[in-house]
């Protein structure tokens, strides 16, 4: 097993907020801190969007902007860990880090797994690779920390709907025991259950 119970994803446009390493801070130490089986995943924010500009003016295509926007990953793990105290960056899970919370840099991880089932296109974002890695790691739980809030009840379908997950991660969050919801902006909401609606049964047609 790889002792991550607790995928934590890190959206990429809370990393321009001056309170995020107070906040981001606050969020690790009650889902358990250094020692509670955490893993931290930061999402591209505007090093991505830099890939999405790009790729819009020079047509890089899909598959390859996605690649770019996996090395996105990496610097933006490097710079969560630079400015919150605590955090380390890590390529493997599993590397020692007494003390700290580990910080994936992903792609060294994604390169490896040849059986991703993950589409090389922009419908999948650093929540479906976050969901992605927490089902190979076999970990009980994905808490998404984001910039926006989660109507009451929502479930997965309408967190697409509303923009504030890519069209690719219900089918991935659907394979996890938990998934979980938290407007990290707002200081007064706690992480709650993002629900997972049954996929549609197919009919067949006579």
């Amino acid at each position: 097993m790889s002792g991550v119970r607790t995928v934590v994803k890190v959206g990429g446009s809370l990393l321009d907020w001056p309170a995020l390493p107070q906040r981001l801070g606050e969020s690790l130490k009650e889902l358990g801190g250094p020692e509670g089986g955490l893993l931290v995943i930061c999402g591209g924010g505007g090093a991505a969007d830099v890939v999405r500009h790009l790729d819009a003016i020079h047509k890089l295509g899909e598959a390859g902007s996605h690649e770019l926007a996996i090395r996105a990953l990496d610097l933006t793990a490097h710079v969560l860990a630079a400015i919150v105290p605590g955090l380390v960056v890590v390529s493997h899970v599993g590397e020692p880090c007494p003390g700290r919370v580990p910080v994936l840099a992903p792609r060294a991880m994604l390169e490896e797994d040849e059986s991703r089932d993950l589409p090389r296109t922009w419908d999948v974002t650093s929540d479906t690779i976050a969901a992605h890695l927490a089902a190979r790691l076999g970990a009980s739980s994905l808490v998404l920390l984001k910039s926006a809030p989660l109507p009451a009840g929502a479930g997965l379908d309408e967190a697409v709907r509303l923009g504030l997950v890519d069209p690719a991660f219900p089918r991935h969050a659907r394979a996890l025991p938990s998934v979980g919801y938290r407007d990290l902006r707002d200081p007064t909401d706690s992480v709650r259950p993002l629900h997972r609606e049954k996929e549609k049964e197919s009919v067949a047609v006579p």
